[in-house]
C-alpha cells in the first residue's frame, strides 16, 4: 500500500522509517508494535497527508502564511502570543473535510471492535514530523488529550492537536531551531487509554552526566503528565544494565496526582496519606520496566527516553512511547567527556539540596520568581530560583547562569531545557528537605553545584597553596595536527566565545540566515521598510565581528 497517501495507519503498519509520514511518536509506537514484543497500547495514527489535506482543502495555508508574516520578533512575548492565538483560532474555525472525519470515525469504531469495547477511552497525542529526532528534541511542544470518549470527541481532539502545532512554546522553539512552520505536518496518535495507577519515565543513560551503565526510572502516582510537567517530584530508581540489579532507590513524598474521570477528561486528587511516603513501584515492577528499557535500547541502537504506565485494572505495565534521547546521544557520539566536575568546598554553608538535572558549577546572584508575570524582570547572568519553569519561561531561562526549582524530576521542563541550553540546573529541592523558593534568599551570592545537587552560600573559589600554584597551572589539551584542515560550522554569534576553544582551524561556514534568526531577530526587508537600513548593516557586522574576534587569528568564512 502507498502509506504516504493514506489518511491514517494502524500501529502494525508503521515502523520507525515512517517518521515523515506520521512523525516520531507515531512511527516509534508502530516500530515497537510491529518489530518487538514490548507491550504497547494499541491504536492508529492519522498521517501528515491527512494534516496537509485539512490545511489545503480549507484554504488555511495562505491565511497561516499571512499571520506568520506578522511575527517579526519571536522574543516579543505579547506579539508571539497574539499571532499564535490567531493561528489556533483559524484552525479551530474550519470544519474538517467530511471524508477525513469519516475515516477517523470508522477507525475508532474498528478499534472498539478489535478491543471488544463499546466506545473505548483513548489518549489522543500529537506527533509532529520534526519531533523526537535524535538531533532535535521537540518533545512536549504539542498537546496530549487523555481519557477521550466517543468518535465525535476523537475527531475534535485530532483537530485540537493540529491547532497545538501553534502554541506559543511550539512556535518559539521552531523559530529558534530554524524550522519552517508551514513545512511541518502533524500526526495524531489515537491510542487505547491506560488507566494508570502509577506512571513515569525512564532513560537508558544518566541524563545528568551521560553515564550509560545504568537505567534510570522515575515514577509517581496517577497519570504521567504530572511527572513530565514537573508538578510532582517523582520517586527515582537506578538499575544496573549489566547485572539487572536495583542499585539505588530514592522515595519522594507525593501529595497529589492526576487521575481520569469516569466519564472522560482528568482531575487532580490528593494521594492517600498512607501512600505519600511509600515507594511508588515494587522492586519486581522496577526490574520489569528496566528489562523493557534494555530491550528497546538494543532494538533502536541508541540511548532511549521512554514513558510508561501501570494499569489500575490489572496491574499490567505498558510502554506509552519511546524516542531517542537527544542531548547525550549527540554529545557521546561526538566523544565529549562525561561531566565529572569537582565538588564545591564543603566548609561553606549549604543552603539547599536537590536533584542534579543538568551538570555544572557556577556562582552568581539569586533572583527568586514565584509568578511568571515577573519573568521580564530577570537579568542576564542571574540564578533563577522558582517553583517550576514552563515553556513561556524559556526567554528568561536563556539568560540564566543556573536554575534551581522546588519540584520536578529528570524529565520536567526545567531539566530538559537546561540540558539543551547547557545551563547548570537543580530540581526537586522540596523533596530533599526545604523548597528553594522559601530557603534561598532573593538577591544573594550563591554557588550552584549542579553536578552534585547542592547550593552553597557565597561565591566559592578553590584556593591553591602558593607552592602548588605553578604545578597546578592548567595545561592545554594536546590535539595532534592533521593533514586536512578541520573547520567548524557556526550560526549563532553568541556561541562563538564558548566554542572558540575547540581544536578547529577556523569557521568554514557561518550561515547568514542563522545570524538573522538567532542574533538579530528581525527580517532585513522589514528593517529597510521601517526606515532602519543601518540596523541591517550594523547588526550583521556586529555578529560577524563577534565570531571573528573569538576565533582570531583563525579564518572565518
Amino acid at each position: 500500500m502507498d502509506k504516504s497517501n493514506a489518511y491514517l495507519l494502524w500501529f502494525e503498519q508503521l515502523e520507525r522509517k515512517d517518521v515523515d509520514i506520521v512523525g516520531g511518536k507515531s512511527s516509534s509506537l508502530g516500530e515497537m508494535t510491529s518489530k518487538t514484543d514490548v507491550p504497547v497500547p494499541y491504536g492508529f495514527a492519522t498521517t501528515a497527508h491527512a494534516y496537509r489535506y485539512f490545511i489545503d482543502q480549507t484554504g488555511l495555508r495562505e491565511k497561516m502564511r499571512s499571520i506568520l508574516a506578522e511575527l517579526t520578533d519571536v522574543e516579543n512575548s505579547e506579539l508571539l502570543s497574539s499571532v499564535c492565538v490567531r493561528l489556533r483560532g483559524a484552525i479551530m474555525e474550519q470544519e474538517m473535510p467530511q471524508d477525513l472525519q469519516d475515516a477517523i470515525r470508522r477507525a475508532y469504531e474498528e478499534l472498539a471492535h478489535k478491543m471488544n469495547e463499546d466506545e473505548p477511552y483513548v489518549a489522543v497525542r500529537s506527533s509532529a514530523t520534526a519531533e523526537d529526532l535524535p538531533d532535535a528534541s521537540f518533545a512536549g511542544q504539542q498537546d496530549t488529550y487523555l481519557n477521550v470518549h466517543g468518535a465525535d470527541q476523537v475527531i475534535r481532539k485530532v483537530k485540537e492537536c493540529y491547532a497545538s502545532c501553534f502554541t506559543d512554546r511550539a512556535v518559539y522553539y521552531r523559530e529558534k531551531q530554524g524550522y519552517d512552520h508551514l513545512s511541518l505536518a502533524l500526526s495524531a496518535v489515537v491510542q487505547m487509554m491506560v488507566f494508570s495507577k502509577a506512571a513515569g519515565v525512564m532513560f537508558t543513560v544518566n541524563v545528568a552526566n551521560g553515564d550509560d551503565k545504568n537505567i534510570m526510572i522515575e515514577g509517581a502516582y496517577g497519570l504521567g503528565e504530572y511527572v513530565v510537567g514537573g508538578i510532582v517530584t517523582p520517586d527515582s530508581y537506578v538499575v544496573s544494565k549489566d547485572e539487572m540489579k536495583l542499585i539505588s532507590v530514592s522515595v519522594n513524598e507525593q501529595d497529589k496526582m492526576l487521575i481520569r474521570k469516569p466519564g472522560g477528561d482528568t482531575m487532580e486528587v490528593p494521594v492517600p496519606e498512607a501512600d505519600r511516603r511509600k515507594q511508588t513501584l515494587t522492586n519486581a515492577q522496577i526490574l520489569e520496566l528496566a528489562g523493557y528499557a534494555k530491550k528497546i535500547e538494543a532494538h533502536y541502537g541508541c540511548y532511549m527516553d521512554m514513558e510508561w504506565g501501570i494499569d489500575s485494572r490489572n496491574g499490567k505495565i505498558w510502554i506509552l512511547q519511546a524516542r531517542p534521547e537527544t542531548v547525550w546521544s549527540r554529545r557521546n557520539k561526538e566523544n565529549k567527556p562525561k561531566v565529572e566536575a569537582k565538588a564545591a568546598a564543603t566548609d561553606r554553608k549549604v543552603i539547599v539540596k536537590g536533584l542534579p538535572a543538568s551538570p555544572g558549577l557556577v556562582s552568581g546572584r539569586t533572583h527568586v520568581i514565584l509568578d511568571p508575570s515577573h519573568i521580564d524582570e530577570f537579568k542576564e547572568g542571574e540564578i533563577l530560583v522558582t517553583e517550576m519553569t514552563a515553556p513561556d519561561w524559556v526567554p528568561a531561562m536563556k539568560k540564566a547562569k543556573a536554575i534551581v526549582t522546588d519540584s520536578g524530576g529528570m524529565t520536567c521542563h526545567a531539566s530538559i531545557v537546561s540540558r539543551e541550553l547547557g545551563i547548570p540546573c537543580i530540581v526537586g529541592t522540596k523533596s530533599r528537605g526545604e523548597a528553594a523558593t522559601t530557603t534561598v534568599p532573593d538577591g544573594i551570592d550563591v554557588t550552584v553545584d549542579a553536578t552534585h545537587g547542592v547550593v552553597y552560600e557565597g561565591i566559592l573559589e578553590e584556593k591553591k597553596p602558593e607552592a602548588q600554584a605553578q604545578a597546578a597551572a592548567p595545561v592545554a589539551e594536546y590535539f595532534p595536527p592533521t593533514g586536512t584542515k578541520i573547520y567548524m560550522n557556526l550560526g549563532d554569534p553568541d556561541l562563538a566565545e564558548k566554542y572558540s576553544a575547540l581544536p578547529c582551524d577556523g569557521i568554514g561556514l557561518m550561515r547568514e540566515e542563522f545570524i538573522w534568526t538567532t542574533y538579530i531577530h528581525e527580517h532585513p526587508l522589514y528593517l529597510i521598510k521601517t526606515g532602519h537600513p543601518e540596523k541591517v548593516v550594523d547588526q550583521l557586522a556586529e555578529g560577524i565581528r563577534q565570531v571573528c574576534q573569538a576565533m582570531a587569528p583563525r579564518p572565518v568564512t
